[in-house]
């Protein structure tokens, strides 16, 4: 489902990206998802459940999708022999990551499994009292939440209230595309190719010309080997001796291994 909101917000967040973004989302992205989307998603998802979640004690984790998310959720619980059951009639989704997912059953008692659920269920759109009592009896829960915002405002509020007990032993997973109508697994199939359409290459090649001087000039000045073959973006070699403490971590198998990203973003 969209809503024209949706697109002026996805049109606002294009217009503020600045070509930092796309290079530093390892480095500035992730402080960025940390400390300030993050908060965000909490406070959001506390002002929908009308105070009745309180989320700060738990940690956010991204994925390319909730389908993403849940896939790894689940197969580690089946690599450690912990049952899975999803409640009846609920989103299939919890099933097709898994490498063995005749190992994930379809059942009304989650007793000492890991229970999966989307909220409301996509079976009829409730959280019924079954899906309630399936939910408490399980060891721990996996929570989908994705037409929750769709609910009244008070019906949000009794659910949440209800599934408050169930919250501190429960993985929350954030699906944007239906109840926040962003379709987001859907907006890199449709911006992507329109982009890809629309790419200057020669403009790209320039760029890269540039960045390619500027890693050999950042090489030299440090006395290491210089090879102008290759993606300038990835640079390794053997140390003679122990490798330095500083560079450990860079390590694998005796071979260095620099990821480098030139600071140079447009034509001189």
């Amino acid at each position: 489902m969209g809503y024209a909101a949706g697109v002026r917000a996805y049109r606002d967040a294009v217009a503020s990206l600045d070509v930092g973004d796309l290079t530093d989302h390892y480095t500035r992205g992730l402080g960025w998802f940390n400390e300030v989307f993050g908060p965000r998603v909490r406070d959001t998802l506390t002002a929908l459940t009308g105070g009745a979640w309180d989320l700060s004690g738990h940690d956010l984790f991204a994925a390319g999708s909730d389908v993403d998310l849940m896939a790894h959720v689940v197969e580690s619980a089946l690599l450690h022999d912990e049952p899975v059951r999803v409640f009846p009639g609920d989103w299939y989704g919890f099933r097709v990551g898994s490498s063995r997912p005749e190992r994930v059953v379809f059942a009304d008692d989650a007793r000492g499994a890991l229970a999966c659920a989307c909220i409301p269920s996509v079976r009829n759109g409730h959280v019924t009292r079954e899906l309630a009592d399936f939910l408490h009896g399980a060891e721990r829960c996996l929570l989908n939440i994705n037409l929750f915002p769709t609910l009244a405002p008070a019906e949000r509020r009794a659910v949440a209230g209800e599934l408050a007990e169930v919250l501190p032993r429960s993985l929350v997973s954030v699906s944007f595309s239906r109840g926040f109508g962003l379709t987001a697994s859907q907006l890199g199939v449709l911006l992507a190719p329109r982009a890809f359409a629309r790419l200057d290459l020669d403009e790209v090649g320039r760029v890269d010309a540039l960045r390619r001087e500027e890693v050999s000039a950042w090489l030299r000045a440090r006395g290491l080997p210089v090879v102008e073959t290759g993606s300038y973006y990835v640079r390794s070699f053997r140390v003679d001796g122990d490798v330095p403490a500083h560079l450990a971590p860079l390590a694998r198998d005796g071979v260095v291994r620099l990821c480098l990203k030139p600071a140079t973003v447009g034509e001189r």
